[in-house]
């Protein structure tokens, strides 16, 4: 008579002890795969990502990305593709790692530690994580701002260019009861505010509206106007407090381009934070650039034997980069990064150290499209322009390689996370 064998535990069976002893060997990617196996797997990593054990090493951003529907499809109907994510250190695109249809309930306005800031067309604004799929509910702009027919109406047809930029105080793990979201709003772009736990909007009394860039660390935002001035506000207090307000000389580097380049490009402004500085950094966009890179005058692309014009997307040709000189009140020009990488667009604008980004080149600006006047003017183009130019080389490289000018919706940067 033989031994009879003790049957094998099936997987959905084993101990919470065993599943979390696998778990702090898995990379994110892993965890994210380890989560769909069943709904016990799903729930122990839930429990454990939430946990002191869990320290996720930091994350090379990831693009997110329209899926393959999209990128080939002209149809408006934002509704009918998913979408991707491509890993910058790996050079890959992964279809299967989130949610993605959620990301369709309103538009990106914002990427900020992993949370996508969406507001949809009744002014509503909201949080979700693609990758955890878990969602806040912020509030409406409606409850505490000035809200008018016409706010309405831009909502509802472009919410982007009611709220250019949205960006997340912080983690949204750590400081629940004193988290938020703080954004500029409305045709003077103005700054405002709201905390998770009130729901309810609240303007900034900014000084030097209209502002082109906020940005969040260590409980203060930073807002910058269309003049080069910046100001901070503490909210580490009950209600926020300006703590600086300051009008740097504007560059004169920038300043003292002559009429006929800015007939040729636009300037957008961003305020990035590195080591505790302050970077004041000029994207110089082609309005018209040709096949060989060039930018060429609207009224060029029509000739007399021509029936249609020529199409010649937007291109980003150009960075500059200054420092913050607070003593001095002035903006001073950079040469060099060093070994930062700057990634700027429609995200929370950052400044990371290149051994913490594998993948990235150093001493370089990786960007994406954030160009909101124009990404929708025209079927053929729009969302396209992105790639990284090196301080150095000053050239414009690509980091992603694709083949269509049209991209839609508008290609984010995220920092990965699970929470």
């Amino acid at each position: 008579m033989g031994i009879k064998r003790k049957r094998d535990a099936p997987w959905s069976e084993l101990q919470i002890d065993t599943l979390e002893c696998i778990l702090r060997r898995l990379s994110f990617l892993d965890i994210l795969r380890f989560k769909r196996v069943c709904s016990w797997w799903f729930s122990v990593a839930e429990s454990y990502v939430s946990s002191s054990c869990y320290r996720l090493c930091f994350q090379t951003p990831w693009l997110l990305l329209p899926g393959p529907e999209e990128k080939e499809d002209d149809d408006d109907d934002e509704g009918e593709g998913g979408l991707c994510f491509f890993n910058l250190d790996e050079k890959r695109e992964y279809r299967d790692v989130c949610m993605c249809r959620e990301v369709y309930e309103g538009c990106c306005v914002g990427s900020s530690h992993g949370w996508l800031v969406l507001l949809d067309k009744t002014a509503n604004l909201s949080l979700f994580n693609p990758f955890s799929g878990a969602r806040i509910q912020v509030g409406s702009l409606r409850e505490g701002l000035e809200f008018t027919d016409v706010d309405a109406y831009t909502v509802r047809e472009d919410p982007r260019a009611f709220v250019p930029k949205a960006v997340v105080m912080s983690d949204s793990k750590k400081n629940k009861d004193k988290d938020g979201v703080a954004l500029i709003y409305g045709s003077r772009k103005k700054l405002a505010f709201c905390r998770y736990r009130d729901g309810r909007f609240m303007g900034l009394d900014g000084a030097h509206q209209p502002y082109h860039d906020i940005i969040c660390y260590d409980n203060v935002v930073c807002a910058l106007s269309d003049i080069g001035s910046v100001e901070v506000w503490d909210f580490s207090r009950s209600f926020p407090t300006k703590i600086m307000d300051t009008t740097p000389s504007f560059p004169l580097k920038t300043a003292n381009f002559g009429r006929s380049f800015r007939d040729l490009y636009s300037s957008h402004f961003y305020l990035v934070e590195s080591c505790g500085e302050l970077l004041f950094v000029v994207r110089f966009i082609g309005e018209f650039v040709d096949g060989d890179g060039k930018p060429v005058r609207e009224a060029d692309l029509l000739d007399d034997e021509d029936i249609q014009p020529k199409i010649c997307p937007y291109k980003t040709l150009l960075f500059h980069v200054y420092r913050l000189d607070r003593h001095q009140k002035k903006w001073e020009e950079m040469e060099t990064l060093g070994d930062q990488v700057v990634f700027l667009g429609g995200n929370h604008s950052m400044a990371l150290r290149v051994g913490d980004c594998p993948g990235c080149v150093k001493d370089s600006i990786y960007f994406t499209d954030s160009y909101w006047e124009r990404v929708d003017e025209d079927y053929s183009y729009g969302g396209h322009d992105m790639g990284y130019y090196n301080l150095r080389d000053r050239i414009v490289k690509p980091f992603y390689d694709t083949q269509c000018c049209k991209m839609k919706p508008t290609p984010f940067w995220i920092i990965p996370n699970l929470w």
